[in-house]
Formats: structure tokens, C-alpha cells, sequence
């Protein structure tokens, strides 16, 4: 009687195979973890195109930019993704007001009362007339980043909620750490001297 072909593995074929499974997997990591790190770029870089366009959009109608409180008057900084900014990034000290004691938590606001409903407080916006909130400007809740934090909307000091510095949307990026001042003219990235990585838009 033939006996059965009960042949398995052995144990040095086992090795070879988890050997070469472990030494693919440590090759091919980097690479795959660079592509997943370039796509949140690509997607943060995307949505802050989106949301300053819904900015610019509400500023068509209104004739003001969003702000806390409606037609105030110093620096504001609107936060998306929910209703606390307890996930807001860390900050380059001198962003906002140029005081080394004043940082993001000062002033803010939820972005999403001003664009995708019309629920800023104290009060809304008009509904009627010329210059009347015409939204929503945006999906409500407006995302997180990939990082899983808040986009800014920086608006600056308003004489008649009119902008007289520039107007930034920001995502702090993987590190966490705004490092754009307000002034400058570009987002600084991770190929500027320092390694800076904050992805955004300056709107104006």
C-alpha cells in the first residue's frame, strides 16, 4: 500500500522565507511611508487651496472677511474641524501679535459658524441686502488636516473687518509648529534652511 505524501515545510525553509519577508519589508518601508507622508502633503496643500477659495468667496459677499467677533476690530484666528480648539498646533510665538506671550489660543474662533452655517457669535451675518451671507461656502464640519489638527485662517488686524496684512491658511504640518511668519510672502517648507514644514495659502 502507497503511502501518503504527508511532506510540510521544514524548519530552515521557514526561516529562509520569514528572512526574506523581514528583509523585503525593511527595504521597502521608507518608500512606502515617504509616498504616505507626500500624499498628506499633496491632500493638506489641496484643502487649503479649498478653504481659502470659500474665504475668498465669503469675502465677495459679505465685503468683509470672517472674523470673531463679526466686525471686529485685531487679529483673529479661525480654527476648522469641530467645536474646541483644543487640538490647535503650537506656534511660532510672534505669529499673531508680535508678543513672545500671545500664541494661537488667543482669539479664536470656529471657521465653520462664518462658512458653512451662519452662526458666528455674538451675532450672524446679514441675510438680506447687497452684502448678505449667501452660503454655505463651504461642507460643514470643514476637515481636520491629515495630521489630525486644525487648519488656521489667520485674519489680521481690520480697520472695518479690510485686512490690512496678509491672510494666511495654514496647516502646521507633521511637526506640529507653525513657523510662517505673518508677513512673509510664502509658506516656508521642508526644503527651506531650518526644515520648517508648514503647508498652506496665503489668500491676499
Amino acid at each position: 500500500m502507497k503511502k501518503g505524501n504527508n511532506s510540510g515545510f521544514t524548519l530552515v525553509e521557514v526561516v529562509v522565507v520569514v528572512a526574506v519577508i523581514a528583509i523585503l519589508a525593511a527595504v521597502l518601508t521608507p518608500y512606502i511611508t515617504k509616498y504616505i507622508d507626500d500624499s498628506k502633503v499633496a491632500k493638506a496643500r489641496n484643502e487649503c487651496q479649498v478653504i481659502a477659495a470659500s474665504v475668498a468667496n465669503f469675502y465677495k459677499d459679505i465685503g468683509q472677511w470672517p472674523r470673531s467677533p463679526r466686525n471686529g476690530v485685531g487679529a483673529s484666528t479661525l480654527y476648522t474641524g469641530g467645536s474646541t480648539p483644543a487640538l490647535l498646533p503650537n506656534t511660532y510665538a510672534n505669529f499673531v501679535t508680535g508678543t513672545a506671550a500671545v500664541g494661537w489660543n488667543v482669539g479664536v474662533a470656529l471657521l465653520d459658524t462664518h462658512l458653512a452655517t451662519n452662526t458666528p457669535t455674538p451675532n450672524a451675518w446679514p441675510i438680506i441686502g447687497d452684502q448678505r451671507w449667501n452660503g454655505p461656502y463651504a461642507a460643514t464640519p470643514i476637515p481636520l488636516d491629515p495630521w489630525g489638527r486644525p487648519y488656521l485662517v489667520y485674519i489680521p488686524t481690520t480697520v472695518g473687518g479690510n485686512a490690512t496684512t496678509p491672510i494666511w491658511v495654514i496647516s502646521a504640518g507633521p511637526n506640529g509648529t507653525i513657523n510662517t511668519l505673518p508677513a512673509v510672502t510664502s509658506i516656508i517648507n521642508s526644503s527651506a534652511v531650518g526644515g520648517n514644514d508648514d503647508i498652506g495659502i496665503r489668500i491676499r
